[in-house]
């Protein structure tokens, strides 16, 4: 791959990433902490979740123990973690 072609492919992944980060989520008012901090987490732990090594409560125990703070039971939370 070209040096340039390289340069627009990372360019694209973070401009995807950000996208994510920013993009706003139904019910994610029940996670008190800023979204881009919970959200950073869900990236890091994405592939584990889509090849099913790791399942959504499990990231909900990932996300309470990097201080992720919920104001409502988990069950409410997973939907916007999903």
């Amino acid at each position: 791959m070209l040096h340039s072609e390289k340069q627009i492919e990372e360019k694209k992944k973070i401009d995807k990433i950000e996208s994510i980060l920013n993009h706003q989520v139904e019910g994610e008012a029940f996670i008190l902490t800023p979204s881009r901090e919970w959200k950073q987490i869900v990236l890091k732990h994405f592939n584990q979740v889509h090849r099913g090594e790791l399942g959504i409560k499990e990231l909900l125990t990932i996300l309470k123990e990097k201080g992720v703070r919920f104001s409502q039971k988990d069950s409410l939370v997973e939907y916007p973690v999903k």
